[in-house]
């Protein structure tokens, strides 16, 4: 049987996750992220708290399980440890089960998303759903990986590559190649990279060359405000 890498506990004001200490963190971002699509209409609006426990995280761990939580549910908020009980409160914990009607959805595929799919030659692909959509591989030159929602990429953009979305970029990796969010004129979109310095970035309507970034943090955030783009450090 294969192990659970991620396991989910409802409590009385959000959700617990609890984390496998063993397993490799890139799986563990994988199993996230599939967890948090399977119980996406439980959490609606994505109004609520979420609580990591389960084993030391360092500082990368938190930036990387952040940005799939922020991709998936941009309104929650991310707690680390066990979660403290408030004065006369009466704690539980629940373990969240798919109704079985979901189950079915998953099982016969008529989910409004398609099923999550590992690739590791990454090419262009049109969504029809506004969700988050996650990728794991390399975007080489002359490929590209579009969405019409937020975007999220366990990989790099390498030279020549390009990545776009309707909303929001999440890289777990390096971008050196093209990025754009925002794609239909939304001014509040953002990027967030773990290891910046593409060669161009177009958020909304708004385009900007990049020169070469040298700094000591490679980790950047790029937002748009008053018709032009800022880049500041994101950790």
């Amino acid at each position: 049987m294969k192990k659970e890498l991620i396991k989910l506990k409802g409590t009385v004001d959000g959700v617990k996750i609890y984390i496998d200490s063993d397993g490799e963190m890139s799986d563990i971002l994988t199993s996230l992220y599939e967890k948090l699509r399977q119980f996406r209409k439980f959490f609606g609006e994505g109004h609520c708290n979420i609580y990591f426990a389960g084993r030391a995280l360092t500082e990368s761990d938190k930036m990387r399980l952040e940005a799939v939580v922020t991709a998936m549910l941009p309104e929650s908020t991310v707690n680390y440890g066990e979660r403290k009980q408030t004065r006369g409160e009466r704690y539980f914990e629940e373990t969240l089960e798919l109704p079985r009607e979901l189950k079915r959805e998953e099982k016969d595929g008529t989910d409004e998303e398609e099923p999550f799919r590992k690739i590791k030659d990454v090419v262009t692909t049109n969504f029809k759903s506004s969700r988050a959509r996650f990728y794991e591989g390399v975007v080489r030159a002359g490929k590209a990986v579009e969405s019409d929602g937020h975007l999220v990429l366990v990989g790099d953009v390498e030279e020549g590559g390009k990545i776009a979305a309707v909303s929001n970029v999440v890289v777990l990796g390096s971008v050196r190649g093209s990025v754009e969010a925002g794609c239909m004129g939304n001014d509040n979109a953002y990027i967030i990279a773990l290891d910046f310095n593409p060669t161009d970035v177009r958020i909304s309507k708004i385009y900007k060359k990049i020169d070469n970034i040298e700094t000591e943090n490679p980790s950047k955030k790029a937002y748009l405000i008053n018709n032009e783009i800022f880049i500041e450090d994101f950790w």
